[in-house]
């Protein structure tokens, strides 16, 4: 939810080892950009074409995004605009589980829905091309990893709606950015709104700097502990060392992330981070060698 969020279905067709690219916007496209969210619901749901729909600040997003990409798989990304995108996002989640949630990442490919990160990756593991993410001798291990991953941007993420509904220029750099800079203060509270939506729908607990404390201490310790030094948590790069670099966006944001100013400020845990600087090391390093340009 940055300044690079598209008008109207934010659309970026991912090609294999080729940098996204964005429809330019106008600044008279707000108006627009709201009805368009809402009145093209039926022309996307019919939509064949293979679909990612996130959050671009999410750590959740980046892990299937990263997946798709080490796959080569091509896709179409549509940016989610909480409370007016749900509409969309639960009609194109009606196949999912029963009681889950509808939520971001959720692939549609085909007919086929998948809607996690791990679904997403072990999708693409399916269609794509690339060393295995998930070795079968180790898969015990990598959804371990991934399952510990969720709790820690779990947590992570109660501090972010927490620092959103506070933080003026947080605000602005959530708004869709179809909303010209001039009004940006004045939908500011359109944030906040989104905020406390999320807060609701995931039911974050009231005290996030303790539940960060309790969570992603002893989680980061573990991942410390499981590396002793080494490249990789298995003995290759696997969808656990994805899942556990992007959930590390809960002490930092790495530098090449998207993000505005204010918005790294909400996510950032100084405190902490200055605790596990080798693991955010370790990420970054992990992002040149794996990831390189994202």
């Amino acid at each position: 939810m940055t300044g690079e969020l598209a008008a109207r279905e934010l659309e970026i067709m991912r090609e294999p080892r080729k940098q996204a690219l964005c429809e330019g916007l106008d600044a008279n496209a707000a108006p627009r950009g709201v009805e368009d969210e809402i009145a093209h619901v039926t022309s996307i749901l019919v939509s064949r074409m293979r679909t990612l729909y996130g959050l671009s600040q999410s750590p959740w997003t980046e892990k299937a995004r990263w997946a798709l990409d080490h796959y080569a798989v091509a896709y179409r990304y549509h940016e989610h605009l909480p409370v007016l995108g749900e509409v969309l996002l639960r009609a194109k989640a009606r196949s999912r589980p029963k009681g889950t949630k509808a939520s971001v990442p959720l692939l549609a490919d085909g007919d086929a829905v998948f809607c996690s990160s791990i679904a997403i990756a072990r999708h693409a593991e399916t269609i794509g091309r690339g060393e295995a993410l998930f070795p079968k001798d180790r898969d015990e291990e990598v959804v371990r990893w991934a399952d510990l991953s969720d709790r820690v941007i779990a947590a992570g993420r109660a501090r972010v709606l927490a620092g959103l509904r506070v933080n003026r220029d947080a605000q602005r750099e959530a708004l869709p950015s179809f909303i010209p800079d001039a009004l940006r203060g004045v939908f500011a509270p359109m944030a906040t709104t989104a905020a406390l939506f999320l807060g609701s729908k995931y039911d974050v607990p009231r005290d996030p700097d303790r539940e960060a404390e309790e969570v992603l201490r002893p989680a980061f310790e573990e991942l410390r502990r499981a590396l002793g030094g080494r490249s990789y948590l298995l003995d290759r790069f696997t969808f656990a060392d994805i899942a556990m670099a992007s959930s590390l966006q809960t002490l930092r944001a790495r530098k090449g992330a998207a993000l505005g100013p204010a918005t790294r400020a909400v996510w950032e845990n100084a405190a902490m981070a200055a605790d596990f600087e080798d693991l955010l090391a370790w990420r970054d390093g992990l992002y040149a060698k794996h990831r390189a340009g994202s």
